[in-house]
């Protein structure tokens, strides 16, 4: 039985048992991941955000809570994306953009040399995610879309939601105050998260994604507008039924950020050309909803898994 409560202590000793990052080289950029389990079938996670943040930074520790429990029955991959967690920033300043991200995860998926995947992506990383999943099919087995209002039809709220910081960005306060608010219930926010979320910030080479988007203006000049444009052409890819696969949309009811409102559109959206899509709204459950209900979240991951399935 589904314990839909687990005890902080759970989550902190799934944390402890994420095996360290491991490195490889992606077309140039030294990129992390982690890997665990050897199960049938390979799900790959990708999470939110961008690089150069100067509030907060996501990385692939976020998902040790569903990676871990999850590594029992499959394969789980974790990369850390361009430019964020312990992955080199862009090489080039034009790089700087969704589209290079978007590459970068699909050229990391052929770099480790891995059958079909199910991708699972959290907010901008859903975004990506479902990407990779119309421009490079033969990569995906089945999509998992975690609250995404970057992959969503229209405006979010996330820039409301999260605007003037009443902490300096960098700090321990700031990270704290943005992460506390992006969930329903606050106190999911650990110090084991904080503790990462604080070392990332602190590596050199983020810090150069941090001085490109924020010091040079990258992210006003080049990121914005671009993914503006990106996100457009994606929008009109599923309207047009390019997204084919397997599709499961999960959404935190309560998520102020981008509110639930945005997952029955993207429901309506996807499953108007693919049969094969199913939509979970969960209450009491903010934009994390996969930390703040792992269990429950888990398991819903591993029923669409195993039901599309390479055997199924």
């Amino acid at each position: 039985m589904v314990n839909l409560n687990a005890p902080a202590s759970a989550a902190a000793s799934h944390a402890s048992a994420f095996p360290p990052k491991t490195f490889i080289d992606v077309k140039g950029i030294r990129t992390a991941y982690h890997d665990l389990g050897q199960g049938p079938e390979t799900i790959v996670f990708i999470y939110g955000g961008n690089f150069g943040g100067s509030d907060a930074s996501s990385s692939a520790a976020v998902w040790s809570i569903n990676a871990v429990p999850l590594s029992q029955r499959f394969r789980v991959i974790v990369p850390d994306k361009l430019g964020q967690g312990y992955t080199g920033v862009p090489l080039r300043d034009e790089h700087y953009t969704m589209s290079a991200v978007v590459a970068h995860v699909a050229d990391f998926i052929r770099a480790m040399n891995l059958p079909p995947v199910h991708i699972v992506g959290h907010s901008r990383g859903g975004f990506a995610s479902a990407r990779v999943a119309m421009q490079f099919p033969e990569l995906v087995r089945s999509l998992t879309i975690v609250s995404s209002g970057t992959l969503s039809p229209g405006v979010g709220t996330n820039e409301v939601t999260l605007a003037s910081p009443p902490f300096q960005p960098g700090t321990r306060e700031c990270a704290r105050w943005v992460y506390e608010n992006y969930c329903y219930k606050p106190d999911v926010v650990t110090e084991e998260w904080i503790d990462i979320v604080m070392d990332v910030l602190a590596q050199p080479e983020y810090q150069k994604g941090v001085a490109k988007m924020v010091g040079e203006k990258l992210s006003t000049r080049l990121f914005l507008p671009d993914l503006a444009r990106y996100k457009r052409e994606t929008l009109a890819w599923i309207n047009d039924g390019r997204l084919q696969r397997p599709s499961q949309i999960v959404w935190g009811f309560n998520d102020r950020t981008v509110v639930a409102e945005r997952g029955v559109e993207m429901f309506n959206m996807v499953s108007a050309h693919e049969r094969r899509t199913t939509l979970n709204l969960v209450n009491e459950a903010g934009h994390f909803v996969y930390r703040e209900h792992p269990e429950r979240f888990n398991e819903l991951l591993a029923n669409f898994v195993n039901l599309y399935s390479a055997r199924g």
